[in-house]
Order: C-alpha cells, then sequence, then structure tokens
C-alpha cells in the first residue's frame, strides 16, 4: 500500500533507471546499503511526531537557533540600554566619549548578529512525512529563535527543481508553499537526508 501511494505520488518527480547487469558482487554491496539505510533510519526516529516518518535532519539547527534568540536577546537588550545611556550623559553622569563608544558598540553588535542571521531565518531543522495521508511537516526556526512545525500537504509543496537558479543556493536552497508566502530555507550540504527517494518525491530534487 504504502509503495504504491509512493509510486503514484512521485510520478512527477522520480525517474527511475534501470540496469542490465546483475552480479553477485553488485548484489552484496547493495544488501549491504539497504542495512545501513535502514539502520540510519532506526536512528532518526521522532518522539515529538511518533506516527510521522523522519526524511530529513540539519544537525546543526541547534547552534542557528541559538544565534536567533542571542540575536533578540541583545536586540532587546541594546533597545532598553540605549536610552539610559543617553539619559545619563545628558544628566552628566557620562562623559560624551563613552556614551558613543558604548552606543556605537551596541549598534554595530545588534547589526551584526541581524546579519549573520540571515542564514538562520526560516532554516528548516526537521523534515517528517506520513505517506498514508500525504501530511508533511516542515519544522523550522522562526526569525528570533523560536520552532515552528508547519504541518502541510504534499501537494502545497513546490519542487525545488522549479525554483530559478539563486546566488544563495550554495548556502541554501529556498521551500515555497502554495499556502503562505514566507520562503522557507534548507540547507543540503550539512543537511542528512534519511530518505533519498521520498526527499525527491516531497521537496523535488536531492
Amino acid at each position: 500500500m504504502y509503495s504504491r501511494l509512493l509510486l503514484n505520488f512521485c510520478e512527477r518527480f522520480l525517474y527511475r533507471t534501470s540496469n542490465s547487469v546483475r552480479s553477485p558482487n553488485i548484489k552484496t554491496i547493495s544488501h549491504v546499503a539497504n542495512k545501513s539505510e535502514e539502520k540510519r533510519k532506526e536512528e532518526f526516529t521522532s518522539t515529538r511526531f511518533p506516527d510521522y516518518e523522519v526524511i530529513y535532519v540539519f544537525p546543526f539547527i541547534k547552534q542557528a537557533c541559538g544565534i536567533n534568540v542571542v540575536k533578540y536577546r541583545f536586540t532587546i537588550f541594546t533597545g532598553v540600554v540605549a536610552p539610559i545611556i543617553v539619559g545619563l550623559h545628558l544628566a552628566n553622569f557620562l562623559p560624551f566619549d563613552i556614551t558613543t563608544v558604548s552606543l556605537t558598540t551596541g549598534i554595530i553588535t545588534t547589526l551584526w548578529l541581524h546579519s549573520v542571521g540571515i542564514l538562520c531565518n526560516n532554516l528548516i531543522g526537521y523534515v517528517y512525512l506520513k505517506l498514508d495521508e500525504e501530511k508533511v511537516i516542515l519544522s523550522y526556526i522562526d526569525y528570533w529563535g523560536k520552532r515552528i512545525d508547519l504541518k502541510v500537504s504534499c501537494n502545497e509543496i513546490y519542487p525545488m527543481s522549479d525554483n530559478p537558479i539563486s546566488i544563495t543556493d550554495p548556502l541554501y536552497r529556498k521551500i515555497t508553499l502554495t499556502s503562505q508566502k514566507e520562503i522557507l530555507k534548507i540547507n543540503m550540504k550539512l543537511g542528512q537526508i534519511i530518505d533519498v527517494d521520498k526527499f525527491r518525491c516531497i521537496l523535488g530534487m536531492v
């Protein structure tokens, strides 16, 4: 049943090539590869969504989330402290040079964190799949480091192969949805694809 659903759903994405050459060595290697893939799938089981299968993991999502959280806290800190520093200067408690250095340091650090955080905004950490219902959960972190578990239908995801070429492709690929304007990001170089066939079906490429 699941294999039939997968085959039907992937009709427009998957292409299969057949190899007429068969040998015992190839069969053995294939058997070992299948065992390795099964073991790998068992390692990535979801306790948050036990009914779903994990098909993609970004192992550095916690670090990316940490950058956005620091950005959020430092932005609030700068916004609170800056008026206080200005007030102390106007009250002649702080000299002009200390006031200037403090404000400049805070503003530059905040801008730097927001610049670095661009790579982490809307970054996908996990992709979950429930094949029988054709449902996908895209777990990503928002601008301030909060985890968002977005549940969508498989048909709502545009294939990545249909996206125009962008200068940011070496850093991340864009995931666009029909249900929302926000664009998500997925890292293909550092991310781990657990099930290649299903990942290709859902997102359109590997």
